[in-house]
């Protein structure tokens, strides 16, 4: 237990005079020797007060430095790094938690679809709250006409590109891909969402349908540990049965058929619900209907988020097989693909006109002298065989030169 110097000091006093009480009760039984003493005793209280307060003063001091050592600057404005830095904060991880907080605070969730390392990089830059490593890879990555050829093997590929890009704050959302889930047997569906947590780095997969025999499969897979993104509306790994990429809801009994299924995922413990290509209203009432949160991918602005595609909505691609696939309810929010045709063309163009790579783009330049005898072996036709040892190390050092960057020392 602390004692404050306060009662460290009475106590020593009180002590002291105890040890006098004698000279105060029967003055007349005191000799001379024992008053000679008495100012000796008064001088040692004295003493044993001015240390305490001394000690006292200096706690105190050095308290008072430290807090105005951190919170002092300089009269220039400049604060010493060392006093007042302060760590740097690790982002926060984005959390299925996350999501349903943020609906209950009426806040909007915000999603990406990307397939690789420098597109998860920017999608984690600009602060985007979940990052889905779509199925839809096949179309827009690999030129597949639909999302079906994709394998599992070629989505855990992309998934762990993805995760090398954005490995510390947004939720990371895996794509099973068609055939890898819609057995009766859900145990094969629960093998492949291991695989694509624990070698794609996934935090959570996602399923596309809701009906009772998918709703299964999710409660298996989500007792077994792994969280789950549930997709109603257009789902396009099942464009066979649909006819085609078909908008869905539009009748009242497919309406109501929409709301059932993203119950029963609900139910099944999906932590979120995406809803592609439905009427507005319909959206609304389902996202009204369910506790957990609704991502809407052209379904109108009554979900509890949105998701696009990361080469959708920065137009980056402008070929006719793309084009032909740009969906209507996607907002174009750059137009990255007319730049990088324009790029490729001024190369070309320079690469034929000559004026690239010039002597801006050769930086790597050989001494004086070794040039001059490159063109004496050059002139001789053979090896100059008197070339001295030195002149060979003096070589090798001259190789040794950063290839990245801009370093200008390295361009001698």
């Amino acid at each position: 237990m602390m004692i404050s110097s306060h009662f460290r000091r009475r106590f020593a006093i009180d002590t002291f005079r105890r040890s006098c009480t004698v000279c105060q009760t029967d003055r007349g039984r005191l000799d001379r020797s024992y008053s000679n003493q008495r100012p000796c005793l008064i001088d040692t209280i004295q003493r044993i007060n001015l240390s305490l307060r001394s000690r006292s003063r200096s706690s105190i001091h050095d308290k008072t430095h430290t807090t105005l050592r951190y919170a002092s600057s300089n009269t220039n404005g400049n604060t010493s790094t060392k006093d007042t830095e302060k760590p740097i904060k690790k982002p926060k991880k984005i959390t299925t938690l996350s999501m349903a907080a943020k609906k209950r605070r009426g806040e909007k969730i915000t999603m990406v679809t990307a397939y690789d390392f420098p597109s998860a990089v920017h999608v984690d830059r600009a602060g985007v709250d979940v990052l889905l490593v779509g199925d839809s890879c096949a179309m827009v990555e690999l030129g597949f006409e639909t999302t079906q050829p994709i394998t599992l093997d070629q989505m855990i590929h992309h998934c762990q590109a993805v995760k090398r890009g954005a490995p510390n704050r947004p939720l990371l959302v895996g794509d099973m891909p068609f055939g890898s889930y819609e057995y009766k047997d859900v145990d094969i569906a629960l093998k492949n969402a291991y695989r694509m947590v624990k070698e794609g780095g996934m935090d959570a997969i996602k399923f596309e349908g809701g009906s009772e025999a998918r709703a299964n499969t999710v409660k298996h897979v989500v007792e077994g540990g792994v969280a789950v993104l549930g997709h109603v509306g257009l789902t396009p790994q099942a464009i066979s049965v649909l006819g085609g990429f078909r908008a869905q809801g539009r009748t009242a009994a497919n309406a109501r058929s929409l709301l059932d299924d993203a119950l029963r995922l609900q139910d099944a413990g999906a932590f979120a619900v995406v809803l592609e290509c439905v009427p507005a209203n319909v959206a609304t009432a389902i996202t009204e209907a369910l506790e957990v949160p609704t991502i809407g991918i052209g379904a109108g602005g009554g979900t509890s988020g949105q998701v696009l595609v990361f080469h959708d909505l920065l137009g980056m691609l402008s070929h006719p097989h793309h084009e032909e696939f740009v969906p209507r309810f996607c907002k174009q929010y750059a137009r990255v693909g007319m730049e990088i045709t324009n790029g490729l063309a001024q190369f070309k163009e320079e690469v034929e006109s000559g004026a690239f790579p010039g002597n801006d783009y050769s930086p790597y330049k050989m001494s004086k002298r070794e040039e001059e005898m490159f063109n004496e072996l050059l002139e001789n036709g053979s090896k100059d065989e008197g070339a001295s040892s030195s002149s060979v190390e003096d070589a090798d050092e001259s190789e040794q030169l950063n290839l990245y960057g801009n370093n200008k020392a390295d361009s001698r």
